[in-house]
């Protein structure tokens, strides 16, 4: 659930909706921690809410935020344009490379080496 961010060494926490289960937690125990955590996420002092003028453009990177947009706009026009740049295999503050996990399966290898940090986190359990 933690990983160090690459250009930064930052601690981060990788969570979402693609988190399901930790291993080695009891089920309850898990949906719990993930709960708190992901509250400790949503609450006000640790997000951006961002007022749009003309001209502006946002970028974040997926490493290190989690994102949601919100349908406030109405019928104003709104473009959307979604730029995703291959990454690293996310990394633990252990050093090991994450691996991907089958839904109901344990020790998987480490995800390809041609496989985004996205689509190994999304795979993570």
């Amino acid at each position: 659930m933690v990983r160090v961010h690459p250009e930064t060494g930052e601690r981060t926490l990788v969570l979402g909706h693609f988190v399901k289960k930790l291993l080695d937690y009891a089920s309850a125990d898990s949906a719990h921690l993930i709960a708190v955590l992901q509250g400790h996420v949503h609450r006000l002092e640790n997000t951006v809410r961002w007022r749009w003028r003309a001209g502006d453009v946002a970028i974040w990177d997926n490493r290190a935020t989690q994102h949601y947009a919100i349908n406030d706009y109405g019928d104003a026009h709104r473009v959307v344009r979604r730029a995703t740049v291959a990454g690293d295999i996310p990394v633990g503050v252990d050093g090991r490379r994450s691996k991907a996990v089958k839904a109901g399966v344990r020790g998987e290898g480490a995800a390809p080496a041609n496989q985004s940090a996205g689509a190994a986190q999304r795979q993570a359990a």
